[in-house]
């Protein structure tokens, strides 16, 4: 059995093209099993020229049609390779839509795999620190104070910048209330309870999440994109041990001792309100603060700092340590382990006041 084919003259630009395309699709109404158009008598041609065969080839994919190009000449042939001729005239596949399933494991399946990395990774950090001076494996206190002036001076301004605005308000609010009974005095035990017992070992945390746990994050996953974490593991030196456990021990250190600064600097910006509003003096202010506030309020509360130190330095390690995907991976490690680092930190938290209540 013949089949039709068409043959192209000597010229294939804007001028002629449309022909072509005529021609083609008087042939296609035949419904031909095969049709070829012969290129070989093509001299000079144009990408208008050649745009019209790529829409005979697509007309005749869609009417079941083989169209066949002969005697293409071997700039044609360039032509096509560089535009990749398949990608042009094969229709774009339609990925098939996901059942609900199939969507929800893509959101759920990335964060059990990140919380199975975080669990994994503060293991291998408490068994470092707990275990590993029995096998001779002592932390390093040298890297250990670097990190710790990294995560405690560097974020000592705006600590104390936050924890004087915060007692100047919690002293605000507290006064417009308390002033109606004329029962101003307690305003030290608004500012000092609630800055003592949540709010000062919170707001630590969280500025630590966005400042140390974002760093940690950054500075690991740009060493296992450069290859050092390999390379330290090359040398026999365990990373857990030089790089991780350092700086989980120094977010610990800045949580305790920014938490207490913290404290101090917001009770003194309500105790200035206190002053120059209420004319509470501050002794009267400082007396009432010690009638309010126990020493196991305070030991509760350092131990929230410390515990929240510690997930925020865990979190930013984990997720540093499996960065993939080049840079990009280190800013979607960065981002998450603020995001990640705070929400545990609420976790903890919730997790620390329910003990509390139910304990008496």
């Amino acid at each position: 059995m013949s089949h039709p084919t068409i043959a192209v003259g000597a010229t294939l630009d804007r001028s002629t093209v449309a022909g072509l395309v005529a021609e083609i699709d008087k042939e296609l109404r035949g419904k031909p099993a095969r049709l070829t158009v012969d290129l070989g008598a093509v001299e000079s041609f144009d990408s208008a020229g050649l745009g019209g065969v790529v829409a005979g080839l697509r007309r005749a994919g869609a009417a079941g049609v083989e169209l066949k190009l002969k005697g293409m000449s071997q700039p044609m042939v360039d032509f096509f390779s560089l535009v990749s001729i398949q990608r042009l005239t094969q229709p774009a596949a339609v990925a098939d839509r996901a059942d609900p399933v199939t969507r929800l494991g893509t959101y759920v399946e990335p964060m059990f795999e990140g919380a199975l990395n975080v669990a994994s990774t503060a293991g291998a950090a408490l068994r470092e620190l707990f275990i590993g001076p029995f096998q001779r494996r002592f932390l390093r206190l040298d890297r250990t104070a670097i990190e710790v002036d990294h995560c405690a001076a560097g974020a000592l301004p705006i600590i104390a910048l936050i924890a004087f605005l915060l007692g100047l308000i919690l002293a605000m609010q507290a006064y417009v209330q308390l002033r109606v009974w004329g029962a101003e005095i307690y305003m030290a035990d608004m500012v000092g309870v609630s800055v003592l017992a949540e709010i000062g070992p919170l707001m630590t945390a969280i500025v630590l999440a966005a400042r140390s746990g974002s760093r940690n994050a950054a500075q690991l996953g740009a060493m296992v994109v450069s290859e050092e974490i390999a390379a330290i593991e090359q040398m026999g030196i365990r990373p857990m041990a030089f790089l991780v456990a350092p700086k989980i021990v120094a977010c610990c250190l800045a949580a305790v001792a920014l938490s207490v600064v913290f404290d101090v600097v917001a009770m003194c910006g309500g105790a200035l309100f206190a002053r120059g509003v209420a004319a509470i003096e501050f002794e009267a202010f400082a007396a009432q603060l010690r009638t309010a506030l126990t020493l196991s309020d305070f030991v509760v509360a350092l131990a929230k700092s410390a515990t929240f130190g510690f997930f925020v330095g865990v979190v930013g390690c984990a997720l540093g340590l499996r960065v993939q995907d080049g840079s990009e991976g280190v800013g979607r490690a960065t981002t998450n382990s603020v995001v990640l680092g705070i929400f545990l930190v609420i976790v903890v938290d919730s997790i620390f006041v329910t003990c509390q209540r139910m304990l008496g």
